[in-house]
C-alpha cells in the first residue's frame, strides 16, 4: 500500500514545489489512511506535515471525541494539530442551504486560513464516482462531470492535493485494519435523507448488478471529460478575444463556432460579465445559444440579469425592480 502511494505520487507529482502540507482528517479510515500514507512518506518527498479538523458541532459528543481522537492520533506520530469548529446548523439556516453543503463551506474556509502550501484532502475513487453519478442525476454537462483532479488551485482555498484518488474505499479500510487504526464512525454517514448517502448506500450497489465495475468506469469517465473539456477551455481561450469585445458577444464570429465552443464562450462570457455562474444552469447557457442563434430578442437570466441581442451584439444587464 505505502509503495503505491510513493510511486503514485511520484509519477503525478502531487507534491512537486509543496513542503509544508496540511491533512485535513476527520477521522475515519479515509483520512486515517491519507495521513498515516504521508507520514510515512514524509522523508521521500521532504515534506513538513500538520493535522487539521474541523469540529461541526452536529452530533453533539460524538463531534467532540472525534476532535480529541484525531488530536491524539497526531500526537501520538509528533505531527502538530491544529482544531477549528463551526454551528454548521445556524450557518447553514442563514444562508438556506443544505447542512452538507454548509459544513462543506465552513470546513474548506477554516483549512484555508491556516496558510500551508497546499492542503490534503482524503477523496477517494468511491467518492469520485458518486460525485460524477450525483452531478449526472443533477443534469450537469460534459464539465460538471469532469473528475476531481490530484492537484486543484482555487482562488479561495489555495492548493488542494488528493493523493488517494486512485485507491478504493475499501483499500484503505484495509489498510487501517493492518495498521492497526480504529477509525471513528460518523453515523450521518448512513442516513439516507443526505442526497450522497443515498446514492452510496442504494444506487451505486444497485447498478452494480449491471456492471460491477461501476465505480472504475465512472471514475475512468469523468478523467477523460476532464481532459477533453480543459481542451475546450483552452480553445475558447484563443478565439475569445475575437468573439467578445466591449463585453458583448460578436454574433457574427460566435456563428462561425463548433457548437461545443460556442457553449464553452457563452459560459466564460456570462462569468465574466456577471461575476459568477454558480446559479446558472445547462437551460440557461442553452438559452443564451439560441438567442444568438436564432436572432432572437434576449432571454431571462438568473439574479435578475437579462441577455439581450441588438444590432449583431449580445450585452447582459441588470434589471433593477
Amino acid at each position: 500500500m505505502l509503495k503505491k502511494f510513493i510511486d503514485l505520487c511520484a509519477a503525478e507529482k502531487i507534491f512537486e514545489g509543496v513542503h509544508k502540507v496540511l491533512i485535513a482528517v476527520s477521522g475515519g479510515a479515509d483520512s486515517l489512511a491519507l495521513a498515516e500514507l504521508m507520514i510515512n512518506s514524509r522523508q521521500r518527498f521532504n515534506l513538513e506535515l500538520c493535522i487539521a479538523h474541523f469540529e461541526h458541532g452536529l452530533r453533539g459528543q460524538a463531534s467532540l471525541d472525534d476532535a480529541a481522537f484525531v488530536k491524539e492520533f497526531s500526537e501520538e506520530r509528533g505531527i502538530k494539530f491544529i482544531g477549528g469548529h463551526g454551528d454548521v446548523k445556524t450557518f447553514a439556516a442563514k444562508n438556506k442551504i443544505s447542512v452538507e453543503t454548509a459544513a462543506r463551506i465552513l470546513r474548506y474556509e477554516f483549512l484555508s486560513k491556516l496558510n500551508f502550501d497546499a492542503t490534503a484532502l482524503a477523496h477517494h475513487a468511491d467518492d469520485q464516482a458518486e460525485t460524477i453519478l450525483m452531478r449526472l442525476l443533477r443534469g450537469a454537462t460534459s464539465s460538471g462531470l469532469s473528475a476531481m483532479k490530484f492537484r486543484t488551485f482555487s482562488k479561495d482555498y489555495g492548493l488542494l492535493i488528493r493523493p488517494l484518488l486512485r485507491f478504493r474505499k475499501a483499500e484503505l479500510e484495509n489498510f487501517c485494519r493492518e495498521k492497526n487504526l480504529s477509525p471513528r464512525l460518523d453515523s450521518t454517514n448512513y442516513e439516507t435523507e443526505a442526497t450522497r448517502n443515498k446514492i452510496r448506500l442504494e444506487l451505486i450497489p444497485t447498478l452494480e448488478e449491471f456492471n460491477p465495475a461501476l465505480v472504475e468506469t465512472l471514475c475512468r469517465f469523468g478523467e477523460v471529460t476532464a481532459e477533453e473539456t480543459e481542451f475546450l477551455d483552452a480553445q475558447a481561450e484563443k478565439i475569445f478575444p475575437a468573439v467578445v469585445k466591449d463585453n458583448s458577444i460578436i454574433r457574427a464570429e460566435f456563428l462561425k463556432l463548433h457548437g461545443a465552443l460556442q457553449r464553452v464562450v457563452i459560459k466564460k462570457f456570462l462569468a465574466q460579465v456577471t461575476g459568477s455562474v454558480k446559479d446558472f444552469g445547462f437551460v440557461h447557457f442553452e438559452g443564451v445559444r439560441k438567442v444568438l442563434i436564432n436572432g432572437l430578442a434576449g432571454v431571462e437570466l438568473p439574479k435578475n440579469f437579462r441577455a439581450n441581442l441588438k444590432r449583431g451584439r449580445l450585452t447582459v444587464t441588470k434589471n433593477f425592480y
